[in-house]
């Protein structure tokens, strides 16, 4: 009689137990990743903003810079998530057509996949059963999913998807201070500026430290902490240059 075998408990190892509506959105990676990503135009922001006013930039400067700031982060965002994902999606690519080459003759991948399950704790007997089966039923897909841990082939329009996500998570990310100082544009002076931009960067951190499920606290020095040190840096910068 053929046994079956759990074929979740045969795949490589990844995330832990699933979560559905607004909290397995929060918790996931795609958005973990926004917010890391808003917290860089924070980030970036911030250094250009301190920057102008340690130079004694006024508050229309001021404005201009950061509006530039945003644009250019977001261009800059896109280009670079783009070049990413379109890269990884090459490789991926790459993969199955190796795969595609090696499963003329099977024997040696389904050796293999054979192998693998057993490593994980199933008899011998029982893993090329299941190897047998699986090939039988889409060797490519087996190969992929156990292998190399593909799930689904990248389709060509995500890295544009992705990389339009990152672009406008900084861009959120550039506007959280500037947004603050326009709602208050009496306030455009070196310590506003700051206090602006902690305020941003406590919102990101805390929701970082959520969906990372580590300590908020811990996640707010390290985040508001490096905003700090950029501020100071550009602001130095800013005074003993100009």
């Amino acid at each position: 009689m053929a046994r079956r075998v759990d074929r979740a408990s045969l795949r490589p190892r990844g995330g832990g137990v699933r979560e559905g509506g607004l909290v397995a959105w929060v918790r996931s990676e795609g958005f973990r990743s926004f917010v890391v990503s808003s917290t860089d135009g924070i980030i970036g922001t911030a250094g250009v903003l301190l920057g102008f006013a340690g130079a004694g930039a006024s508050s229309g400067t001021l404005l201009i810079a950061s509006i530039s700031a945003l644009v250019a982060g977001s261009v800059a965002g896109f280009c670079s998530k783009y070049a990413e994902l379109a890269a990884e999606r090459d490789a991926e690519r790459a993969v199955i057509a190796d795969e595609i080459e090696d499963l003329r003759d099977p024997a040696d991948d389904l050796a293999a996949l054979a192998a693998r399950f057993e490593a994980r704790g199933v008899q011998p007997t029982v893993a090329r059963e299941v190897a047998e089966q699986l090939f039988a039923h889409d060797a490519l897909d087996a190969e992929l999913e156990f292998t190399h841990g593909i799930d689904e082939p990248t389709r060509a329009v995500e890295p544009l998807l992705g990389a339009a996500a990152g672009a406008a998570a900084i861009a959120l990310g550039s506007a959280l201070p500037l947004a603050i100082l326009v709602v208050y544009p009496a306030a455009w002076e070196e310590w506003a500026v700051a206090l602006a931009v902690i305020l941003s960067l406590t919102v990101a951190g805390v929701l970082t430290s959520v969906t990372a499920r580590t300590s908020v606290w811990r996640g707010l020095a390290r985040t508001v902490g490096v905003g700090v040190l950029t501020m100071l840096a550009t602001y130095l910068a800013g005074v003993l240059i100009f």
